[in-house]
C-alpha cells in the first residue's frame, strides 16, 4: 500500500459514512453524530504520517471529500473528536488484531517518546529539562502488528508491564522479552496460562522461586540438588556459553522484530508527541499504534 496517498484513508471512511452514522446514532439521545469515527481515525492518520497541522490536515480532507460528494464536512475544530474518544474504544480495536491468530508468539519491548521536540540546541542553551515518555508494546512476530500497548512515565520499569500486556491476548503460545522483565512474578504468570517465557535470567542467577529455578537451569545449567550443597554451579564462562546456545536453540531471538517495529513507528509518526496533557498523549500514541496496524504493518 502506498502510504503517501490521503485516498488510502479517506476513501474507506467516505464509502461506510452512512452505515457507520447509523450504527453510532443508534440509540444516541441528543443530536446525532455527524461525523463518523473511521473519517476521524482516517483524518488523523492523514495528519500524524504527514505530519501536518489541524489545520492543514482539515484542508486535505475537505477537498478529498467535496470531489466524492460530501458536503457535511467539518473544519479542524469539529473534526478532531480526540477529546471526546474513550481510551477502551481504541483499546479494543487494538486487541481485535489477535481475535484471529491461533498460537500467537508475542515479543515484548519498551521505548521512549520525547514530549516535546525541542531539539539538542533548545535543551543545552536554555537548560531545559527533556521530558519524554514510556511505550510498553506487544507484537505478534508473524503478523508484526500491535497487539497491546501501554503507556507510563519514564521511571516505570518493563518488568511491571509484562503481565498487563499480556492479559488482554488470547491464545499466546510464546512471550519473548529482555532481561528486564525477568522476575519471579512473571515466570510464575507465564506457566500459570501455559505460555513459554523466552526471558534471559541474569548469567549469576541461582535462586528465585520455583518457576524462575526452572529458568536458571534450563539456560545456565545450574543443577539443583538436595542437601547442603544444593545447586551445582558452573563457571561463568560456562554459563554464558549455556545462556547463548539456549538463546539460538529457543528462538530468542526473534526479539529484535519488536526493534523493527519501534524504527517503522518512530521514522513514521517522529520521535515526540503533538500533545501535551499526559491523557491526550496516551490517546495519541494509542492511535499512532491503531494506525500503524490498519495502513503500515
Amino acid at each position: 500500500m502506498n502510504c503517501g496517498r490521503p485516498s488510502n484513508y479517506l476513501l474507506p471512511a467516505v464509502e461506510n459514512r452512512e452505515n457507520d452514522l447509523k450504527v453510532m446514532n443508534k440509540g444516541k439521545v441528543g443530536r446525532p453524530y455527524q461525523y463518523s469515527n473511521v473519517e476521524i481515525f482516517a483524518a488523523y492518520a492523514i495528519k500524524y504520517i504527514f505530519k501536518l497541522g489541524y489545520r492543514e490536515a482539515s484542508g486535505i480532507v475537505e477537498d478529498y471529500e467535496r470531489q466524492y460528494g460530501v458536503d457535511n464536512t467539518p473544519n479542524f475544530r469539529k473534526k478532531w473528536r480526540i477529546k471526546k474518544l474513550r481510551k477502551d474504544i481504541i483499546s479494543l480495536s487494538i486487541y481485535e488484531e489477535s481475535k484471529d491468530i491461533v498460537d500467537i508468539e508475542v515479543v515484548i519491548d519498551s521505548t521512549g517518546i520525547k514530549s516535546r521536540n525541542d531539539g539538542e540546541y533548545r535543551a543545552t542553551k536554555y537548560g531545559k529539562r527533556k521530558e519524554w515518555c514510556k511505550i510498553h508494546i506487544a507484537v505478534d512476530r508473524k503478523t508484526k502488528r500491535i497487539l497491546n500497548i501501554i503507556i507510563t512515565d519514564s521511571s516505570t520499569g518493563d518488568a511491571k508491564k509484562f503481565i498487563p500486556l499480556l492479559e488482554p491476548i488470547e491464545k499466546v503460545k510464546v512471550a519473548a522479552a529482555d532481561g528486564a522483565n525477568n522476575s519471579n512474578k512473571n515466570f510464575e504468570y507465564s506457566d500459570d496460562r501455559h505460555i513459554l517465557p523466552l526471558i534471559p535470567v541474569h548469567v549469576n542467577a541461582t535462586g528465585g522461586s520455583f518457576h524462575r529455578k526452572l529458568r536458571v537451569e534450563e539456560q545456565l545449567g545450574v543443577i539443583r540438588r538436595r542437601g547442603r550443597n544444593r545447586n551445582v554451579i558452573p563457571p561463568k564462562e560456562i554459563r554464558k556459553k549455556n545462556q547463548e546456545k539456549w538463546k539460538r536453540e529457543s528462538g530468542y531471538h526473534m526479539r529484535s522484530i519488536v526493534e523493527g517495529v519501534f524504527s517503522v513507528f518512530k521514522n513514521t509518526f517522529g520521535e515526540y508527541t503533538f500533545s501535551k496533557t499526559k491523557e491526550m498523549k496516551e490517546k495519541e500514541l494509542m492511535l499512532k499504534a491503531l494506525i500503524y496496524n490498519k495502513y503500515i504493518a
